[in-house]
């Protein structure tokens, strides 16, 4: 039986996580989120919309990635799963994040986060669902992870398992 290397991948990463091994820091994340509103996103983005390929799909976000930033955003994943929206306004950007991350039957709100780099410049935001908790025993069921090679910052997310929530 072969593992596929996206699931290899997240075990190590979850691995190193998990145990805070030294061995993993060349694994350290360079990319993060941090909290953000609305009213800071301005000027014109990439969409990414990534995810969400039926509508019941808790697996899905939305993030409006700069497009004058020193990165590009790229979901780390087949092509299928996810689209690419160039050169959209902010607010109309905005709109369709909402509309597409809140399909599910249970979405209650959204959360935005600004994706940042290791010198703390601002290279997007992710627009992410959150679920009504009693459905899945917490709000925020998605695990996103941002890690960067060269000049492209991959993104990968998963929906956690019961006890991780």
């Amino acid at each position: 039986m072969r593992i596929p290397l996206k699931h290899l991948l997240r075990a190590v990463l979850l691995l190193c996580f998990a145990v805070g091994a030294t061995s993993c820091s060349s694994l350290k994340q360079d990319i993060r989120t941090e909290g953000a509103s609305e009213k800071e996103i301005t000027g014109t983005y990439s969409l990414i919309l990534y995810g969400g390929t039926y509508g019941n799909d808790v697996e899905a976000v939305a993030i409006l990635a700069k497009e004058d930033s020193l990165y590009t955003i790229a979901p780390y994943a087949p092509e299928f799963d996810y689209k690419v929206i160039k050169h959209v306004p902010a607010k109309e950007g905005l709109a369709e994040a909402y509309s597409f991350i809140s399909r599910h039957p249970d979405f209650s709100r959204e959360q935005i986060a600004r994706i940042v780099d290791s010198s703390g410049r601002v290279i997007g935001y992710e627009v992410r669902p959150l679920y009504r908790a009693f459905t899945f025993g917490a709000p925020d069921v998605l695990y996103t992870y941002y890690w960067r090679k060269g000049d492209k910052v991959f993104v990968d997310m998963w929906v956690l398992r019961k006890e991780e929530r």
